[in-house]
């Protein structure tokens, strides 16, 4: 990372300038600094409303940089507030957690939560920089990290060979090297490169376990402990993962390995209260919809992960067989 760029604002979460505050004010320089709330509650459109006010307050111009740092929260709602600026001012964004440090800070997707549901205002737009400095993690609490690991399985699954076999036998509990970050890195800006705007199918690969893990990651808002991302999606890929192998394409052996995994870490975790009327308005709203057709990425045979149509029907006996391995 660098301190030598000059910033018209810096937006940081609030838990980080706690514990990194001398790190950050080192950062911005000069720059006032606007302190957001963590996690989901970062991407609201009251946030978002406040974002906009210091930037017309600040009178802050294309000309201009503003600075990012924190987990995949705050990095989607500055970057969403940074691209509708004036139409597109430039930012850096610094994550600090591990989804940040490997998913949420590339590819260039920004928004906010809409109605309780994941990331339904949002567009595409790229950072000036990504600043990535690994000693975040050793701050993180180890739910958070934990959770980060998830989508690090995940990028290791669509990659395959000996990533796969490292994550899988690597503890949530550990902090990855730079070297595994990078690789992790490299298996996303991979796929973005091949289909940056999800026009192809290619890029939607990326959102293995994503579209029923939004979903419960969505009805736990509503309760008084909301799921962490990478917990919810920790859940949507063991559920989808089923689909593979109800269809005849993934072996079960694989699954039970994923299952295995998870029971290690402490990543079976119950489902938040729903029911099958309010868990589909929210399946149904989810951005990956095209038609009123529910696609997902899915493993076929030989490994090869497609984008494909499923039924809802096979989503709830995925989701029925799933209650019955935490029973």
């Amino acid at each position: 990372m660098s301190g030598e760029e000059s910033f018209a604002l810096a937006l940081c979460d609030g838990r980080v300038y706690t514990l990194w505050k001398e790190l950050v004010d080192k950062l911005r320089g000069k720059a006032p600094l606007i302190i957001l709330p963590e996690g989901e509650n970062a991407k609201e459109l009251p946030v978002l409303r406040r974002l906009w006010k210091k930037l017309w307050q600040y009178q802050v111009d294309k000309g201009q940089t503003i600075l990012c740092i924190g987990g995949g929260s705050t990095l989607d709602v500055c970057g969403f507030a940074a691209a509708t600026w004036k139409r597109g001012i430039p930012f850096v964004s610094v994550p600090s957690t591990l989804i940040a440090q490997i998913d949420a800070a590339f590819g260039g997707k920004v928004g906010i939560n809409f109605k309780k549901g994941k990331n339904l205002i949002g567009t595409y737009t790229q950072p000036k920089a990504i600043w990535v400095y690994p000693g975040f993690l050793h701050t993180l609490p180890p739910p958070a990290l934990r959770a980060g690991w998830v989508e690090a399985y995940k990028h290791a699954l669509i990659e395959g060979g000996t990533l796969q076999e490292e994550v899988h036998s690597t503890s949530f509990r550990t902090i990855p090297s730079l070297e595994l970050l990078r690789r992790l890195v490299q298996v996303k800006e991979r796929l973005v490169a091949e289909d940056p705007y999800e026009e192809q199918g290619r890029r939607q690969v990326l959102n293995l376990g994503h579209t029923l893990g939004h979903v419960w990651e969505s009805l736990s808002l509503q309760t008084e402990k909301p799921l962490l991302h990478g917990e919810a999606v920790a859940i949507g890929l063991v559920q989808e993962l089923y689909v593979s192998v109800k269809r005849g394409e993934l072996a079960e052996s694989f699954w039970m390995n994923v299952v295995g995994k998870w029971r290690t870490e402490g990543l079976l975790l119950p489902l938040p209260p729903f029911t099958w009327r309010i868990w589909e308005k929210f399946l149904l709203q989810d951005k990956k919809i095209r038609d009123g057709r529910i696609f997902l990425p899915l493993f076929l045979q030989g490994g090869r992960i497609v984008l494909s149509a499923v039924s809802i029907d096979e989503l709830r006996f995925s989701i029925k067989a799933y209650k019955e391995l935490i029973s």
